[in-house]
């Protein structure tokens, strides 16, 4: 990845601990998925024990509202951002037990009805900044 991307996670802060936690490896795996480039090289340590390599660029976890990741997720439907990967973690996938459920849910489900836990959106530093600039860590 480049000085002039950058890649942020956006939590539904009011979510519990768990879900939070789920949420955040949810999105990541996709996020390795997308760009497995983005995964760094296995590493050894003095004792020549081997560590896989895990994602070569900071990711920080910012804290938001559901109202707000649902305005998010709506703002980034228009053409500006077309450029940016964005990947979501929705009340409809976290009920599902399977996949092909989620699927079939998904369709059914207008835009307006799905409460996001979490965004994680990768692209332009310059775009990533104006969306997404004034939200704090969350801690």
């Amino acid at each position: 990845m480049t000085q002039e991307q950058k890649c942020v996670m956006l939590i539904d802060e009011a979510l519990p601990l768990g879900l939070i936690a789920n949420t955040t490896a949810i999105l990541g795996a996709t996020l390795g998925k997308e760009f497995p480039d983005g995964i760094g090289a296995d590493i050894y340590d003095n004792n020549e024990q081997k560590h896989l390599g895990i994602v070569n660029y900071p990711i920080p976890i910012l804290k938001s509202s559901k109202e707000a990741l649902s305005d998010l997720r709506a703002i980034l439907n228009d053409e500006r951002y077309s450029s940016l990967t964005v990947i979501g973690f929705s009340d409809v996938a976290q009920t599902c037990g399977s996949y092909e459920i989620y699927t079939e849910n998904m369709r059914k489900t207008i835009p307006e009805q799905i409460h996001y836990y979490g965004l994680c959106l990768r692209g332009s530093k310059k775009l990533i900044n104006k969306l997404t600039g004034s939200l704090p860590l969350l801690r």
